[in-house]
């Protein structure tokens, strides 16, 4: 089975990362094709992590899977339908949802 990867980057001092870790040891019970992981930016393997994905606040999470070509990442706590929809992305269940920008709408005028 392919398994999606999970990082949540969190920091000791940070007041959103407690319910952050809550809610990935919570959402974790209910996918059995991910594998999550916690990394303290405190520590230099979360640091050196962190400065690979370009992590720039905490709490973040990181979703990598091998249906979707580059690292998605999501800053805050998330939903369980937000990590649904991103966990499944990456691992090439869904495809990317892009809504239709101005410059979309120009174009199909023209």
């Amino acid at each position: 089975m392919t398994r999606a990867k999970i990082y949540l980057f969190t920091s000791p001092t940070c007041p959103s990362c407690p319910p952050a870790k809550n809610f990935m040891s919570e959402f974790k019970k209910e996918r059995d094709d991910a594998v999550f992981s916690e990394y303290s930016t405190i520590t230099s393997e979360g640091r050196k992590l962190a400065r690979k994905f370009n992590v720039m606040s905490v709490p973040t999470f990181i979703i990598i899977g091998p249906g979707y070509p580059t690292p998605i990442g999501l800053r805050g706590i998330q939903s369980t339908k937000s990590m649904n929809k991103y966990i499944d992305m990456s691992l090439g269940l869904v495809k990317e949802d892009k809504k239709k920008g101005l410059f979309d709408k120009l174009k199909e005028l023209f």
